[in-house]
């Protein structure tokens, strides 16, 4: 249902969708309050349960706890009420800004410095002019490459224009969000909703968040210099870089100091070869089968559904969702169909993103080795699942701590920077020729610049998450703080008009909600994971061993366990601070 409310084409049945996930949630939510089940797990003694059940059974307690079962009644009604309340403006807040899609009238002169096959797809129209969209295919290519400083503004602005009626709804939903955890008895929502993480509290967030800003400051302040420095190139009296355009003075830099132009390695990365070459990949550092299958329930014809075999054994099913329409969800994420209970039922994993789409390109649907990356990391997400995918329990499916979802995601981005894969599908479009050691290196070496700057804002979202939920909101107009922030943490300016952050996708997520420093938080872990693979990443005994260790084990133990029995220590951050130092 949370699925199909996303992704189906009909809007009817997405309508449908979020009434079912209302039923659901209320149905969830009188389960965890209901106190006879929670008197028999407080009477279970889990000294005498297996490591599993005792995991699951202090699980379920803390969840119970966190729903509300201790209140009295009329607390626990007010908990449910306030739950629901929750998920309808999450799910307003989300189609609002689904079905808010812009466009950009550009006189086609205004698309010089975008890729030829970009060019190609977005002709004239009747007026002449060239129309671009508020969807990723058609905004990462004009910020990253469009020459002209007026087109990469107007994008940039028909992207934070979009869904003002959030600003309604955020406000309502910060209030309830607040509202619910002080009638839970803690101070604030951040509060609450950092206690399950491993960060533990939104002091030590913050507390992580400072020690990001220190390890990349140095760095970001020699990164910043020589991105001011491109851009006097063009304008010698510049004193500022604004938002729109740091992507692609980014892209200059790159291309002159590293003599790397990302758009000279689309022709290598077709979507349906970068989609071939992950599927192969994972079949082999995992042990993983994929085999195509018709799936009857597809929501879309371009949906395309395979069946996983992990080491011959029939694990479950994964679908790939992966090109923009009218009605869906405009962003990147991984989500879950059926979930996998061993003995039971076969994991279900979906993958909804919006790639450039082949049907609708001619020579081929190519992407940005940016874009490759992406779709590496949320097809991490799907293997996670299928590896965790035989648990006796739903609720340790999954790590309990969320801070620690995207860590192996993370990791797994590191395989499309390696020769040794690329050289494997990375194939010229139309020469067929195989993408060269050298190029592949002045793509590493330009990747390392930009980290420091990335990690800044980083710090920044995730400073923003936690203050507009560390707090009463009562009077604070979300976007006048996001600016604030944006003038404290970071080196870039930002458009005078903006409905950021109501127009950001996380901040509907109670997962991410006051948690986005997650992201973070992750990067630092798989700094160290990579530590694990001194014979290379294509080791086979380190990556079954990561597999079955740290992906396999799902939520059956603490996630800083994980990682541990990986590594054979306790991760650390210096490798993650090391990975920040300036280089020479």
């Amino acid at each position: 249902v949370s699925l199909l409310k996303e992704v189906h084409p009909e809007p009817e049945v997405r309508q449908t969708c979020e009434e079912l996930q209302l039923r659901l949630s209320r149905f969830a939510t009188e389960l965890q309050q209901d106190r006879d089940i929670y008197k028999g797990h407080r009477e279970i003694d889990v000294a005498a349960l297996d490591p599993h059940a005792r995991r699951f059974v202090e699980l379920a307690r803390m969840d119970m706890r966190r729903a509300g079962v201790e209140l009295p009644d009329a607390g626990r009604d007010r908990a449910k009420e306030l739950r629901q309340r929750m998920v309808q403006l999450a799910q307003e807040y989300a189609r609002i800004l689904r079905e808010d899609v812009r466009t950009v009238e550009l006189d086609p002169s205004e698309l010089e410095g975008l890729p030829e096959d970009y060019i190609r797809a977005h002709p004239g129209g009747p007026d002449g002019n060239a129309r671009i969209t508020t969807t990723p295919p058609d905004t990462t290519p004009s910020l990253s490459y469009a020459k002209s400083e007026r087109a990469r503004r107007a994008v940039a602005q028909a992207m934070a224009d979009r869904a003002s009626d959030n600003i309604r709804v955020f406000g309502e939903m910060r209030r309830t969000r607040h509202q619910y955890a002080r009638l839970l008895g803690y101070d604030t929502w951040a509060d609450y909703n950092t206690e399950d993480k491993m960060a533990g509290s939104a002091r030590n967030v913050r507390e992580f968040l400072d020690r990001v800003r220190d390890a990349a400051r140095r760095s970001a302040e020699i990164e910043f210099g020589e991105l001011l420095a491109q851009k006097r190139t063009e304008l010698p009296d510049a004193a500022t870089i604004g938002t729109w355009e740091s992507a692609y003075y980014t892209q200059q830099l790159r291309s002159t100091k590293y003599a790397f132009d990302a758009r000279a390695a689309r022709p290598y990365f077709e979507y349906r070869t970068v989609r071939q070459a992950i599927l192969d990949l994972n079949s082999e550092l995992f042990g993983l089968e994929f085999r195509k299958v018709e799936d009857p329930e597809a929501w879309h014809p371009s949906v395309e559904t395979f069946e996983v075999r992990v080491r011959g054994e029939l694990r479950g099913r994964i679908s790939l969702d992966m090109h923009p329409r009218d009605g869906k969800n405009k962003w990147f994420y991984c989500t879950t169909k059926t979930a996998g209970i061993a003995g039971k039922q076969l994991h279900h994993g979906v993958l909804v993103c919006n790639f450039p789409d082949p049907a609708e390109r001619s020579g081929g649907a190519l992407m940005d080795h940016s874009e490759v990356v992406t779709y590496f990391h949320e097809f991490g997400h799907l293997i996670h699942g299928i590896a965790a995918g035989k648990a006796r329990w739903l609720r340790i499916l999954r790590p309990a701590e969320n801070d620690f979802m995207e860590a192996p995601s993370r990791f797994l981005e590191e395989y499309i920077f390696d020769y040794d894969v690329l050289r494997r599908f990375a194939r010229h479009v139309e020469t067929g020729e195989p993408i060269s050691e050298e190029l592949v290196q002045r793509l590493r070496a330009a990747r390392d610049f930009g980290r420091a700057v990335r990690v800044e804002n980083g710090a920044y979202l995730a400073s923003l998450a936690l203050s507009l939920h560390d707090r009463d909101p009562s009077g604070i107009d979300p976007r006048e703080a996001a600016k604030e922030l944006r003038r404290r943490y970071t080196r870039f300016v930002d458009l005078p008009r903006t409905n950021f952050p109501v127009n950001w996708e996380h901040m509907s997520n109670d997962m991410y909600s006051a948690s986005y420093y997650t992201y973070l938080w992750s990067e630092t872990i798989a700094r160290d994971l990579c530590s694990g693979f001194t014979k290379g990443l294509l080791d086979p005994k380190q990556t079954r061993r990561y597999f079955d260790l740290v992906l396999g084990q799902g939520g059956t133990k603490p996630a800083a366990e994980l990682v541990k029995d990986f590594l054979g220590r306790p991760y650390t951050f210096e490798a993650f601070k090391e990975w920040l130092r300036p280089t020479a």
